[in-house]
């Protein structure tokens, strides 16, 4: 599992590859999206692309991570799940909650505009 992080403009973009199944791979998705929130980072996206599957524990991260965020007034987006992602999100619910953008683009420009 690899994962990437850039910074467009004064958002940092997270881009994990591969499958979050739970293992070492969503520690290291989770000890970055922490170390961003807790370093005061205001803005953040998880961009999905090219992650084929998520656990619930990887889909508990993320939850975690939305409520931190929230807690510190970060604003985290995701974009690009893919359509099995994005349906196990909505059947959780987290799609109540989750700032999700179909698109990179759209996330970016929805985030820069807060």
């Amino acid at each position: 599992m690899a994962l990437n992080v850039e910074r467009v403009g004064d958002v940092a973009v997270l881009m994990p590859r591969g499958m979050l199944k739970g293992g070492k791979e969503t520690d290291e998705v989770e000890n970055a999206l922490r170390k961003l929130i807790y370093d005061d980072q205001q803005r953040i996206l998880l961009d999905l692309a090219h992650v084929s599957h998520m656990s619930s524990m990887a889909i508990g991260v993320l939850a975690s991570a939305h409520a931190s965020a929230a807690k510190r007034k970060v604003h985290l987006a995701v974009c690009n799940a893919e359509q099995r992602i994005e349906s196990v999100l909505v059947l959780v619910k987290l799609t109540n909650i989750l700032n999700l953008y179909d698109t990179r683009e759209a996330a970016l420009e929805a985030l820069q505009a807060t």
